[in-house]
């Protein structure tokens, strides 16, 4: 199938879009293929040339979402610093406030899902910051891996607990970002 065809963009963009209302109604693991078929006004075969399985789906819905919401100062960042954290921070809390509230998806069977795809993507743009910063030798390349991990965690935990929390966000933020500055200024 080319996925350059016109035709073939707008079946997958319905299947989407189906996706994403029956998600508003139930959900994730009562959603079978024929509730996204009929929905769609589909076919199974046609939903199969583009899809493996929901769950193929799902990851492809996580994954449009936090590239469209991505902004360009932290897509196009070469060093991380505090702005960039705070950035990512905030980028990752209104990525739960539309994936979530806008969306209307509230659904415990996806969250694990949800949250292994963020951290993965969060893990990427971390590591190409701190591998640009360790091309200008601003950073030691055996600390990288561990410090993808340890910021990415730190950046992905307080979103998320600003988000089920409500407590001061503000407060949080500069407490997180605190804790990594510091981090990295230790290992320097």
């Amino acid at each position: 199938m080319n996925e350059k065809d016109p035709r073939a963009i707008r079946t997958k963009n319905l299947i989407k879009e189906s996706f994403v209302q029956l998600l508003e109604e139930k959900d994730f693991k009562y959603i079978t293929i024929k509730d996204i078929t009929t929905k769609a006004t589909i076919n199974r075969a046609t939903f199969y040339a583009h899809y493996l399985d929901k769950y193929i789906l799902l990851e492809e819905l996580v994954i449009d979402c936090f590239e469209e919401m991505l902004p360009i100062e932290i897509l196009s960042a070469t060093d991380l610093n505090e702005e960039i954290i705070k950035e990512l921070i905030f980028f990752l809390y209104e990525y739960n406030i539309s994936f979530y509230q806008k969306r209307k998806i509230d659904s415990t069977s996806i969250a694990s899902t949800v949250d292994n795809l963020l951290k993965y993507k969060i893990d990427n743009l971390i590591e190409k910051i701190l591998n640009s910063m360790v091309a200008r030798n601003e950073l030691d390349s055996k600390d990288t891996n561990i410090l993808v991990k340890l910021i990415s965690s730190s950046v992905y935990s307080c979103a998320q607990y600003c988000y089920f929390s409500k407590n001061d966000k503000e407060y949080n933020i500069e407490k997180t970002i605190s804790f990594i500055m510091n981090g990295m200024k230790a290992i320097k």
